[in-house]
């Protein structure tokens, strides 16, 4: 097979930008089994050194939306939330965004989430809601009835890009070699549910503008992209909101869309040491969660879980601000409400 990509890579390597229309035929060359490895390396590489316009990075998202699976659940969508993160911030933290899913769930708050197992921590989103009894269901009636009676249902992201399997190889290659490209940002912009809101962490704070303006502009009604400053941590950042250091904002369609600074008193809590957050392996973290159902768990922990509580709340309209999500927050954790949801989950998909 002749090799598609060569003209837009040297297109790249010339220093010019791809235009709009070309983008969804170089991503249907991307995901081409037939087409050698060393093209699709070669374009990743110059689009990389490049570097990713927003309009370019927009375009690859809404393009990889095109070629997944429906999972058909637009009479959710318009009022569900997703949360989760790109990885690659090296924090080694617990899984933050997975158990706060769980609990905005618990609340009323219809929760899509996209994830995938482990890939760059020990304990991935799709590992931790298998051990509890989640499948990574693919149905989709089976996904509109856990919406309908949970409030939650899980994406597993391989099911629904089937097309990123001829990928793997490449990036896999990429990643040795170090070479960052747009797919270390791409997985979260990639929900092919399209839910209305998202808080969406990423480890580069020279990201959030990016990655609000792709959600915008691929239909998100409102959210938030966050980058967790860590004191006292080496690596000092993560791909969460915590209440370890002050929190990186990019805001769409909840107000002015530019980043903010917000502290952890933003949320009338304190700041913790990061070892508060510390995660493992999917035993050490199915201990850890069992620790804040208890009450049990270290104070840092339980403040990050209120504040990204407490966000998504109000991001999603379910509370009036963002000092109600957070005793609405506490009432949650204080109380056996996430434990009887998880009940309820397990009895559910039992079935």
């Amino acid at each position: 097979m002749t090799n598609p990509l060569q003209e837009y890579s040297e297109l790249l390597e010339s220093g010019m930008n791809l235009n709009p229309d070309q983008i969804p035929r170089i991503a249907e060359h991307l995901v081409d089994d037939r087409l050698e490895e060393n093209s699709k390396f070669t374009f990743l590489q110059k689009l990389s050194n490049k570097g990713e316009t927003d309009e370019e990075f927009t375009g690859f998202v809404s393009a990889f939306r095109e070629l997944a699976k429906d999972p058909k659940l637009e009479e959710f969508s318009g009022r569900a939330i997703d949360l989760c993160g790109t990885g690659g911030d090296k924090s080694g933290s617990f899984n933050i965004s997975t158990f706060v899913s769980i609990v905005v769930a618990a609340a009323g708050v219809p929760v899509i989430k996209h994830g995938n197992r482990s890939i760059s921590s020990k304990c991935g989103s799709a590992d931790l809601l298998e051990a509890l009894g989640i499948p990574l269901e693919t149905d989709s009636a089976k996904l509109k009835s856990s919406l309908a009676e949970l409030n939650f249902c899980f994406l597993f992201a391989p099911h629904f890009h089937p097309a990123f399997k001829s990928l793997a190889p490449v990036r896999k290659r990429l990643a040795e070699e170090g070479v960052i490209t747009m797919f270390n940002r791409l997985g979260p912009c990639l929900n092919p549910a399209a839910p209305a809101h998202q808080i969406l962490g990423v480890y580069d704070p020279a990201y959030l503008d990016q990655l609000a303006h792709c959600l915008v502009k691929n239909g998100s009604k409102s959210g938030w992209i966050v980058h967790g400053i860590v004191n006292g941590n080496a690596l000092s950042r993560m791909d969460e909101l915590s209440a370890c250091g002050p929190n990186l904002v990019r805001p769409y369609g909840t107000g002015k869309d530019t980043v903010m600074t917000l502290p952890p008193e933003h949320w009338g809590l304190g700041t913790s040491p990061c070892s508060d957050l510390s995660g493992g392996d999917l035993k050490q973290n199915l201990s850890i969660l069992k620790s804040l159902l208890s009450g049990d768990c270290p104070s840092g922990l339980h403040a990050t879980v209120l504040i990204n509580v407490s966000s998504a709340l109000w991001i999603a309209g379910h509370v009036e601000s963002i000092e109600h999500g957070v005793e609405r927050g506490k009432e949650l954790l204080a109380g056996d409400c996430v434990t009887r949801w998880l009940s309820k989950a397990q009895d559910f998909f039992s079935k």
